[in-house]
């Protein structure tokens, strides 16, 4: 370790607690990002409501107060071990497997207990901790499973971009298009990195929490072992439940108050394809742009990627004209800190604009139409289940077209479709399996039950 590096940092008396507590299975709640802290946080609170031996373990990867603490303390998390991980993609990847493993090892071999990782989704910060974990013989559970990017086929691009520009795009028509499951297709490495380390996850996970029965069907297909797969839902709704009982505190339309009482859009770009690829940002933001001019109600947050792109593609001047020159009908600032401040916002707006998986959940949850810009989503389930549109970021015209559509669109407001009391049903599935197999990694003997024929005579 060079003297540039950071130190891991553990709270103090955590050691000394953990090996004065009687529980066999330390539950390691694995976080990072700031969707992570959300998402994990009610398998944090239902695994402490049973008095489980609960450790919560930060990679340090957001580690902007904005973007971490205020979540952290709005939903009462308390972080017992801060990797303090940095630098580039390649050296976080190998930095928390190292950091992550020396710990692991010296919970079960010092402290005498078994972890139980729990990953989420499609993050670094999974596909690095499982296997830290399994290469050390512990299989994780893998909360929010098997998400996959569904891409639209060539032929269906080329078809809407060509009638697009011969006058011919009905909307009505596009929209229902995208509910025919025969145009999709599986293998886009979009989002980038995030479609590769979700798919590293699976061969690691001793449990799969699958947040629809989309991802059961399309798992098995990958021959991994049923018994370890159920449909939970999604972690998301149980935080969005904790999150509207404070929704009284939100100080978000006094960040934004041109949009209190307005039918407004709520957009968030942060993407690397979207903000990294000029021709694509330049696409989207003169999309949203359009949208301005026709005085369209905009929240447009400023996130750490967009402001990249917006700096690095020369629209700082430009931006910063349109605040000025339309001052009632758009609002630009930086990301809302707490959760309850954007189930606030968008539970109030017309539409939810966005590249965010996440969002895509929230906004069906709330019952608000979302347009999603990519060529595709890893949240299908919305699409197919007609609470989300495609806008493919290629056309300004065509993005602001798509986006003027959902507005209020009341065809797009659909249940949620993400389930209730997810973390219990998580857990319940997690203590069961351990209760029965005494713990998630299973050779193929004892995944089959075939030790009783064991003979060596």
């Amino acid at each position: 370790m060079t003297s540039e590096e950071k130190q891991i940092q553990v709270r103090e008396w955590f050691w000394l607690e953990l090996r004065s507590n009687a529980k066999r299975y330390a539950h390691i709640i694995m976080i990072a990002t700031k969707p992570d802290i959300i998402k994990q946080a009610p398998l944090y609170i239902e695994l402490k409501k049973r008095w489980e031996l609960v450790v919560l373990i930060h990679t340090g990867q957001h580690y902007d107060y904005n973007l971490s603490q205020w979540v952290l303390e709005e939903f009462g998390m308390i972080v017992d071990i801060n990797l303090n991980i940095s630098w580039k993609l390649h050296q976080k990847y190998s930095l928390i497997i190292e950091r992550l493993w020396n710990i692991l090892l010296e919970i079960n071999e010092e402290y005498k207990k078994i972890p139980v990782p729990y990953v989420h989704w499609d993050t670094l910060t999974a596909t690095t901790a499982d296997k830290a974990a399994f290469l050390n013989k512990f299989a994780v559970v893998h909360v929010e499973a098997w998400i996959r990017t569904f891409t639209p086929k060539k032929e269906f691009f080329h078809t809407l971009f060509q009638d697009y520009e011969k006058w011919k795009f009905n909307w009505d028509s596009y929209y229902k298009s995208l509910q025919n499951s025969d145009i999709y297709e599986l293998g886009s490495i979009e989002p980038y990195p995030e479609q590769f380390d979700t798919r590293g996850v699976e061969p690691s996970a001793g449990y799969f929490a699958l947040p629809h029965e989309l991802y059961l069907k399309t798992l098995k297909k990958e021959w991994f072992p049923k018994e370890n797969m159920e449909v939970t839902g999604n972690t998301v709704a149980d935080a969005i439940e904790i999150s509207r009982t404070k929704v009284h505190l939100s100080k978000a339309f006094e960040q934004f108050p041109t949009m209190k009482w307005k039918e407004f859009l709520f957009i968030t770009i942060h993407r690397r394809e979207n903000c990294e690829k000029k021709e694509r940002f330049l696409a989207i933001y003169h999309g949203i742009k359009k949208l301005i001019e026709q005085w369209v109600y905009v929240c447009f947050l400023g996130l750490y990627a967009s402001e990249f792109a917006i700096d690095s593609f020369g629209l700082r001047e430009d931006i910063e004209n349109l605040v000025k020159k339309y001052p009632e009908n758009f609002a630009y600032g930086k990301a809302l800190a707490h959760h309850h401040e954007v189930i606030d916002m968008i539970s109030q707006a017309g539409a939810v604009v966005t590249d965010s998986g996440s969002m895509q959940e929230e906004a069906n949850i709330v019952w608000t139409p979302c347009v999603t810009v990519r060529f595709w989503s890893d949240r299908t389930e919305t699409i197919l289940e007609w609470a989300n549109i495609i806008a493919p970021p290629i056309n300004a015209g065509l993005i602001s077209e798509i986006v003027l559509w959902a507005i209020g669109n009341k065809a797009m407001k659909k249940k949620n479709i993400y389930g209730n009391d997810v973390s219990q049903k998580i857990v319940n599935g997690v203590l069961a399996r351990l209760h029965t197999q005494g713990k998630l990694f299973q050779y193929d003997d004892e995944r089959l039950w075939l030790e009783q024929y064991f003979n060596w005579k």
